[in-house]
């Protein structure tokens, strides 16, 4: 059975129609240069999420990319290879477990993280500067609430 349709530019949309669309609104404005990079590299969102957690993680087994990424083994050693391929991540054995290989970042994956947060921070900035510091905060602790009430929902299922 087809889904629903509807169009964001003809009320009345319901709460969570109206949040969908206003994030598919402000999707091309937090990541139109990052995007346009990744595409250049042949990357995906997926694979800056790896180089994201392998920045804040350290080296790390495909099994715990996989849990931290939500996916499954064979997903993440497909993204490794390309991220591999691109010079932006390594392979190197573990030092107690030679079956293990750990994933870690190349000074290039290094780079290129930090190159795209900076983009994404300025637009990010570029983004909240439409609102004084209060409605800023405001914004941002009521999405933090939301967010978190999410979390909450998901572990206990």
């Amino acid at each position: 059975m087809p889904l629903p349709s509807w169009k964001c530019d003809e009320p009345p949309l319901d709460n969570a129609q109206r949040l969908l669309c206003l994030f598919e609104r402000l999707r091309p404005q937090l990541i139109g240069p990052t995007a346009r990079r990744l595409t250049d590299l042949h990357l995906s969102p997926s694979h800056l999420r790896l180089l994201r957690i392998l920045q804040s993680e350290g080296p790390l087994a495909m099994k715990e990319l996989a849990e931290h990424l939500g996916i499954s083994p064979p997903s993440v050693t497909a993204l490794t290879r390309r991220l591999a391929a691109t010079g932006l991540v390594t392979r190197r054995p573990h030092a107690e477990d030679s079956r293990v290989a750990l994933i870690e970042l190349t000074p290039a994956g290094y780079a290129l993280h930090a190159q795209v947060l900076d983009e994404q921070v300025a637009r990010m900035g570029q983004f909240l500067a439409g609102l004084c510091p209060e409605e800023q905060q405001q914004l941002l602790d009521l999405l933090e609430r939301a967010i978190q009430a999410g979390e909450e929902r998901a572990a206990r299922i």
